[in-house]
């Protein structure tokens, strides 16, 4: 019955905890607000901040044209035709566009299509959205007529309901050559749209050109519009770090973490998680996405949390390891430091023309001298955008306004740990900018944050 009392306590006591990372307890309270009209609350209630986020407009119509025309630009003369990848999850089947598609349309719903013709002097983007369905919008909401609004909404040229094959074979008509630009697909069979663009160029006895890498070449560099929502997950998410840094006390569980992580990126606007969030502790620190979130936190645990928040579709990726009593063992602080000079070697090779393949080799030289190369199990690092692994050519020069992570880890489970730093870096013409820099990275101020913010949740005068 007590070590109930006591983990009933320790339950009450995270929950302030949390209100407190989330709302800033003893500082600003940015981005949230009471509610208006209540009357007198109880105590805990009234440190209770509700917070009321506004999510970001959605960028201008003019973004997807801009990119629409940078592509048919790139097409040689060629139509082409994209259809969406995205997925369906849940009995409420909400629906989440695939990158390629959201990047050059802002659609958000399935069996949508988009017909490229650059040589059509009045109809160069036919957009085809499935037909509607009177039954089931009862279920999912209502979708618009086809009108010139839906026109002026998507910034497209026409829009048809049903399958794109008509409005391509008449696109080939008027052509010479028909793009495939769909990105290789991962399974056996080949995707629809890809199909749909040779069978097209066959029947009617056209060339066809195979452009799969123009979409992610094009993605890889971001707009202003694009890094400001970037840097925006990335606050929201260094807030949801602090929380992290106050909740990795011994005794509670992974997932009291994880809650308390996730409501701090809601509370502060965050409009959805980058990818399920990991918090794994001990020798769930060395299983490299660990998801169970299970275990309890013990005095001299250290703590993986990597989880990002998401902010108008775009990504955020950032790992922290947390030592749970305050302070790195020597053990752990020997290989804390070595992961903290691979990331140190990796940002110092970050230089125009540099690829993704130069900066592994970096990471596992380091590595290597340390050696821990044995203990790398993964890459370095990835391209972040839409998606939190976002396109990118990882052979070919990063280009100036690309996002990328820099996590170089090492695990050990026979020693019961793991340990991994995981920044986001912008490429620049001069080399890089570090987007996470105000996150604690250096192993000394991870204690000192640790310290300062446990401190801070107990509040004055404790």
């Amino acid at each position: 019955m007590r070590s109930v009392v006591r983990n009933l306590i320790a339950g009450s006591t995270l929950c302030m905890l949390v209100v407190q990372a989330a709302t800033g307890a003893g500082g600003g309270n940015e981005g949230a607000q009471q509610v208006p009209g209540r009357g007198a609350e109880p105590q805990g209630a009234a440190r209770f901040a509700h917070p009321v986020p506004t999510p970001p407009a959605a960028l201008p119509i003019e973004v997807y044209q801009e990119r629409r025309a940078r592509v048919m630009a790139a097409l040689g003369g060629c139509a082409a035709v994209i259809s969406s990848q995205g997925q369906v999850n849940g009995i409420t089947e909400d629906y989440r566009q695939d990158g390629d598609f959201f990047w050059l349309t802002g659609i958000n719903e399935p069996d949508a299509h988009l017909v490229l013709q650059p040589k059509s002097k009045y109809r160069k983007v036919i957009l085809v959205l499935k037909p509607r369905d009177p039954e089931a919008e009862r279920w999912t909401g209502p979708r618009d007529p086809v009108s010139p609004d839906l026109l002026k909404k998507y910034g497209v040229d026409r829009v048809l309901r049903g399958t794109p094959d008509d409005a391509l074979v008449n696109a080939g008509l008027h052509h010479d050559c028909i793009a495939v630009i769909a990105p290789p697909s991962e399974t056996k069979e080949e995707r629809g749209d890809a199909q749909l663009a040779t069978r097209i160029a066959g029947q009617l006895g056209l060339k066809t050109e195979y452009k799969r890498g123009l979409l992610g070449d094009l993605r890889a560099a971001h707009s202003a519009a694009e890094l400001a929502r970037m840097e925006r997950a990335i606050a929201i998410t260094a807030l949801g770090h602090d929380a992290v840094a106050r909740a990795t006390v011994a005794g509670v569980s992974e997932r009291d973490v994880q809650t308390q992580l996730e409501y701090a990126f809601y509370a502060q606007g965050a409009t959805g998680l980058s990818y399920s969030s990991i918090v794994g502790s001990g020798p769930n620190g060395a299983v490299l996405h660990w998801d169970q979130n299970t275990r309890l936190l013990q005095d001299g645990d250290l703590a993986v949390v990597d989880a990002g928040a998401e902010y108008g579709r775009y990504a955020s990726d950032i790992t922290r390891t947390y030592p749970v009593s305050g302070h790195f063992t020597a053990e752990q602080a020997d290989v804390y430091r070595a992961v903290y000079q691979a990331q140190e070697d990796i940002f110092s090779a970050i230089k125009p023309g540099v690829t993704m393949a130069d900066l592994q080799h970096v990471a596992e030289e380091s590595l290597r001298r340390s050696g821990h190369l044995a203990d790398f199990i993964h890459g370095f690092g990835h391209f972040v955008g839409l998606d939190v692994h976002d396109a990118g050519d990882y052979e070919r020069a990063i280009p100036v306004g690309a996002v990328f992570t820099v996590e170089p880890g090492i695990y050990l489970p026979a020693r019961g740990f793991g340990v991994r730093i995981e920044d986001e870096v912008l490429m620049t013409d001069k080399g890089y900018r570090l987007l996470s820099e105000k996150i604690p990275r250096k192993l000394e101020d991870v204690e000192a944050w640790v310290a300062r913010e446990r401190r801070a949740a107990k509040g004055p005068g404790q």
